[in-house]
């Protein structure tokens, strides 16, 4: 008794020709010319108008006042007196303004004493230092 075996693929095979059953319908608009050449120009599925009002907005966006003097001054003035406290983020939301323009308008000093030891050590082994002092104290 003799077996005939039918040999079935049970894998996808790389076609070496494209998928010629779906064609993508995009408009189009042929020009010919004198010479006879034929220029094909793709046109936009949705119309212009409509694309507009189509998708909303991803990101609104946002309208900053402009500060005076006064505003400006008073920031230097808190950023200064403690930059813990009065982080760039608090005093954007405070003043209505960008965290950028904070920078730029009162940026901190540099202390000189904390960058030598930063400059001595490194900034994270400071930080552990620090953490290791504040924990010492809550004993």
């Amino acid at each position: 008794m003799q077996r005939s075996f039918q040999l079935v693929r049970t894998y996808a095979t790389k076609s070496k020709t494209t998928n010629l059953k779906y064609k993508p319908s995009v408009p189009v608009q042929q020009t010919s010319f004198s010479d006879g050449t034929l220029f094909i120009e793709r046109q936009p599925v949705i119309s212009p108008e409509r694309q507009a009002t189509a998708a909303p907005l991803i990101r609104q966006s946002k309208q900053y006042s402009t500060l005076g003097e006064k505003e400006i001054n008073e920031i230097r003035q808190l950023r200064e007196s403690d930059p813990t406290t009065w982080t760039r983020s608090k005093l954007a939301k405070k003043f209505g303004c960008s965290e950028l323009y904070i920078g730029m308008v009162a940026p901190l000093k540099n202390n000189t004493v904390q960058s030598e030891q930063v400059l001595d050590h490194g900034y994270r082994r400071q930080l552990i230092k620090e953490n290791r002092q504040k924990r010492k104290a809550l004993w």
